[in-house]
Parts: structure tokens; sequence; C-alpha cells
């Protein structure tokens, strides 16, 4: 199970960047390489989330059955998804490039919660 800050949006103008990418000019990066998925995961987190065993019994459960791929659950939307689970509700949802974070009945998930999903 893998566990990620939700996408962020623009709010009141300023633009806001999710909390795992690296910034634009970041040290270990020089000006003229851009980042690779390689600078971005390794090493892993500073940290390890510590879960009550119940609730990461099932998370872990409910993250080895999430269907991938999976299409954006908003109406009319064909987009494809990637199927993560809210930790603190324990609810499922897609992650869509055009509505970010969508409940499974196609409704936008409030704020910014803690996401995990399948190590595929």
């Amino acid at each position: 199970m893998t566990v990620a800050a939700a996408p962020t949006s623009i709010t009141a103008g300023a633009a806001r960047r999710p909390a795992y990418l690296p910034h634009v000019g970041h040290a270990r990066h020089s000006p003229s390489a851009l980042p690779t998925l390689a600078d971005t995961w390794s090493g892993g987190p500073p940290f390890r989330l510590v879960l009550p065993r119940d609730k990461r019994d099932r998370l872990a459960a409910r993250a080895a059955r999430l269907k991938r791929p999976r299409a954006c659950s908003v109406a009319g939307c064909q987009a494809e998804g990637m199927p993560v689970l809210l930790v603190d509700s324990e609810l499922e949802a897609v992650l869509c490039a055009i509505h970010q974070l969508v409940l499974l009945d196609g409704s936008a998930v409030e704020g910014q919660p803690m996401l995990a999903t399948a190590a595929w």
C-alpha cells in the first residue's frame, strides 16, 4: 500500500503545488535537467506512517481489491483514473487528470485527504 497527499487546486488566485512534487529550482537538479521519477521517488520518505493495526489491515485488504485502471466516476468523463482509498474515511475514490479527486458517485472530495493505493 502506498500513501500520498492528494493533489491541490488553485485557491484564491494563488497557484499551489502538491507537497510531494519537487520544486523547479530544487538543489539536486541542475537548471537544464528535468527531474525524473527516479529523482522523485528514490530513497522513500524520511518517515513511516503509523496506523492502528485494524485500520491498516482493512486498508491493505481494500487496496488489494482496487481495480486498475478505472474510469473517472464523473458522468460523461471518459478519462482513465487511478483508484485510491481515502485513509481517514476508508472510502474508495478516483484520481482523474480532469476532475482531480472524486468519489465513486462522481462528487468531488473536499480538502486534502491522505490517500492510499495498491503498490502494483
